[in-house]
């Protein structure tokens, strides 16, 4: 049930049922009602600030401005001016507060304006605006004419440095504000690695240059190739004797980032020419391999390393290679002296046994002819002499 209060503020409710809890509130707009009994309430009307914004020429309209708004115990109140450049600040306790107006491309009389508002008081602030830079204006499309949404557009001074960023909006539209005036900027398509833009792979032209004056630029169009989805990667094989070695050969890819990981191996066409598609998206290594016995050939292959992320449908090559066929020498290693030696003494007391045994017996012979033949002498005995005393 809702009711009114009279001059005097009073107000009447009812009949009310009597088996029903009933929670009385009170509100007004402007003013902040504080309950202070089961039926009774204390009021305090608020202020407001009024706000008017003019452009260098009283009846120039303005865009929309950013107004700033920050007071006692963390208040803040960001919002947006209407096209006429006015805007209303309501419900404000008293106190004091600092207002500042934000818009690109223009500045401020004053800057900032700090306020002292009582209770109940509404004020009106006026702020005069001058416009210091200036838009760079256009669109993006697809080959079909179909306008591209979300796409990064940048501006970029290299010689004074400055830099400006834009995104299309669903009519693949395009503004780059804030450039200014004096400067030449190269604007061009950037394609980001991030989902919240699309995925571009290039644009045409590549770039357009900009002198900004004193007024806005417009009819800065691209074309833009979108990024396919889908990954496929090309090459071509060249090298001495490919087409005795063409059947021995194949393709091996493997991931960049865990090279131990083989994402597709596919034999050498006969065309020299390969194809892989539905890739994982990353870094990749593309090199040869050979069938040939490693031990009969040496197989060297170059290794590519790509990028799907940042190109989904590329081409290597030409993919090269060095092979080489393995000569076996059998090197002769000088053998050791000493068991050489005992070698040729064995085979040469071998050889002479024979001989050393008729030596041998022949020796033994004489001997025993010797001792039959001379008889055995036995000296005489000797007369000792005695002489008498």
């Amino acid at each position: 049930m809702e009711t009114k209060t009279n001059s005097e503020g009073s107000f009447f409710a009812g009949p009310l049922y009597d088996d029903i809890g009933y929670t009385v509130e009170a509100s007004k707009a402007g003013y902040h009602l504080k309950q202070t009994g089961p039926y009774t309430f204390s009021c305090q009307k608020l202020g407001q600030i009024l706000v008017r914004i003019y452009g260098e020429q009283d009846a120039e309209l303005l865009p929309s401005v950013l107004l700033s708004l920050s007071g006692e115990e963390g208040y803040r109140n960001n919002s947006i001016s209407g096209s006429g450049g006015t805007f209303s600040f309501g419900n404000l306790f008293p106190g004091s507060f600092y207002l500042r107006p934000l818009l690109k491309e223009y500045k401020f009389t004053p800057s900032a304006v700090a306020i002292d508002l009582n209770s109940g008081e509404s004020r009106e602030v006026e702020f005069r605006a001058t416009r210091v830079a200036y838009s760079a204006m256009g669109s993006v499309t697809l080959l079909t004419g179909q306008p591209k949404e979300g796409v990064f557009v940048e501006a970029r001074s290299e010689s004074r440095g400055y830099y400006e960023e834009a995104t299309t909006d669903s009519f693949g539209r395009f503004r780059l504000r804030g450039l200014v005036p004096g400067s030449i900027y190269s604007v061009r398509v950037v394609a980001k690695d991030d989902h919240r833009f699309a995925a571009v792979e290039r644009a045409s032209p590549e770039y357009v240059s900009i002198d900004v004056g004193q007024d806005d630029i417009s009819g800065i169009d691209f074309v833009v190739f979108e990024r396919p989805e889908s990954t496929i990667l090309s090459g071509h094989v060249e090298g001495d004797d490919l087409d005795m070695l063409q059947p021995q050969l194949s393709v091996e890819i493997r991931s960049a980032a865990d090279p131990s990981r083989i994402e597709s191996v596919l034999p050498v066409p006969l065309s020299y020419y390969f194809e892989v598609q539905n890739l994982p998206k990353g870094k990749h290594l593309v090199q040869l391999r050979s069938g040939l016995p490693s031990h009969t050939h040496r197989f060297e292959s170059e290794i590519v390393e790509v990028d799907l992320d940042k190109q989904p449908q590329i081409h290597v090559g030409p993919l090269k290679y060095k092979t080489e066929e393995r000569h076996h020498k059998q090197e002769l290693t000088p053998a050791p002296v000493f068991p050489l030696i005992v070698g040729v003494s064995v085979i040469a007391l071998v050889i002479s046994m024979p001989r050393l045994k008729d030596l041998y017996q022949s020796a033994v012979g004489m001997t025993t002819l010797g001792s039959a033949a001379a008889p055995i002498k036995k000296e005489p005995r000797k007369t000792i002499m005695r002489k008498r005393a």
